[in-house]
């Protein structure tokens, strides 16, 4: 029994580590970057993740912030993501900087194979989309 709880505990550490190593190595969309909160965290639990703002959007020339959290069920559950930068998006608690699940489809229809590379790429396209372009947007450096 022990053996089979250490081997269903090993995908998640696999996947995680694959992706700190692209995350560290800048692999990928250029405009997202992410890796441990701590280096030392051996439990790839706790994590950053930064979004640079689309050009030609109201998000242009602007760095936002976020925490993502890689509970023990990642990848077959999405991690908890939270923007520490205040942002105007219509798929964010404007309260706390939560993403809301049931209004960001990667998270509302999460498959297993999907990354914290996704979710940021796929926020930053969010962020370009017609109903988000033009928002208008809290002030540089404002944090939740």
């Amino acid at each position: 029994k022990i053996k089979m709880e250490s081997s269903s505990a090993m995908p998640r550490v696999f996947k995680l580590y694959e992706e700190l190593e692209k995350g560290e190595k800048g692999l990928g969309d250029q405009s997202i970057s992410y890796g441990l909160t701590h280096a030392g965290d051996q439990t790839f639990t706790d994590w950053n993740g930064t979004i640079v703002g689309p050009a030609n959007t109201n998000f242009d020339s602007r760095i936002y912030f976020l925490e993502i959290v890689c509970g023990e069920d990642y990848p077959s559950l999405p991690p908890k993501v939270k923007f520490t930068s205040k942002i105007n998006l219509d798929c964010v608690n404007a309260d706390n900087g939560e993403i809301i699940i049931s209004k960001f489809d990667i998270m509302k229809n999460w498959d297993s194979s999907y990354s914290m590379e996704k979710i940021l790429t796929g926020l930053r396209e969010r962020m370009a989309n017609s109903t988000n372009k033009s928002k208008p947007q809290p002030a540089e450096g404002d944090m939740y």
